[in-house]
């Protein structure tokens, strides 16, 4: 047994046996990205999905029918988030006035929520870049899917995992994404599990059978955790490389790029499924359980 200082709970039983909740750091800032134009969705012979803006597609909670962005919100005020940027688009198709109105509705009372339309083009993790340009002081920010069910009581946890490590990002991940998830396997993580090392999301490529000895294979879940400092300064690297700029995509360019770099992508697997919800068939399977 390991001599421990006279301040250890493991020395008092009350102590030792008293679990200890994990809280998000103040001011910690989530950005959900709300500017998906949902073209599969909108392809299905379904007049609801054809008329709605994706984040705003309702689906089966615990309390009832509500929208993507409505179970999102909700969810990341239960955990502790008091601060809240919804990332919107300009492009017409994504319905940014509807989302943006929808959003500062639903939440004038619960978080302090602001609202970031790009004016053109940035792509997800432009769009996390430019928001963070206003949140700076923020310790720590998340950026969440509206369109994804991640169980949000994991974050807190996810973020203290974060902070431990040294690294921009972190990639929140699961090793056991169920049936039907998006993207199944496309990650790799190193023996320990603590940071992505192969990031093959959007690639038509296989890690070779003899390179995948030891290492860890891992789905997305769509959270990301940033550190604004550090991540901006990563991201202005990244910039500053490309011949034109354009939309850079966070899981499928930033991210996969850094690791390329030799920059630590950082991995929190949570072990449980976090269902995409877009296309129709996996809307179906996941979000609505009711007709």
């Amino acid at each position: 047994m390991t001599e421990r200082s006279g301040t250890d709970t493991a020395r008092t039983p009350s102590g030792y046996y008293t679990s200890t909740l994990v809280s998000l750091p103040a001011d910690s800032v989530a950005l959900v990205l709300a500017g998906g134009k949902g073209s599969r969705l909108r392809a299905a012979n379904d007049r609801e999905l054809q008329a709605t803006p994706k984040v705003l597609v309702p689906i089966d909670t615990p309390t009832g029918r509500t929208p993507m962005l409505g179970h999102a919100l909700t969810q990341l005020a239960a955990i502790g988030f008091r601060r809240v940027a919804v990332l919107t688009s300009t492009d017409p198709a994504t319905g940014a006035e509807a989302v943006e109105t929808y959003a500062l509705t639903h939440s004038a009372r619960q978080v302090e929520l602001t609202v970031h339309r790009e004016d053109h083009p940035l792509g997800t993790a432009g769009a996390a870049y430019a928001a963070l340009h206003h949140l700076a002081d923020a310790p720590a920010a998340v950026v969440l899917p509206a369109d994804t069910l991640f169980p949000a009581a994991l974050l807190p946890a996810a973020v203290a995992a974060h902070r431990d490590r040294a690294a921009a990002v972190t990639w929140t991940v699961t090793t056991a994404p169920g049936q039907g998830a998006q993207n199944a396997g496309r990650l790799f993580l190193d023996a320990g599990g603590e940071f992505v090392v192969h990031a093959l999301e959007g690639l038509a490529a296989t890690l070779p059978a003899g390179s995948r000895q030891g290492l860890r294979q891992a789905t997305s879940t769509g959270a990301v955790i940033l550190t604004p400092g550090p991540f901006r300064t990563l991201f202005e690297e990244y910039a500053r490389r490309l011949a034109h700029p354009g939309e850079t995509d966070l899981y499928r360019q930033f991210m996969p790029w850094a690791i390329s770099q030799g920059s630590p992508v950082g991995a929190y697997d949570i072990r449980t499924p976090a269902p995409d919800l877009g296309t129709p068939d996996r809307l179906a399977a996941f979000g609505r359980t009711t007709v």
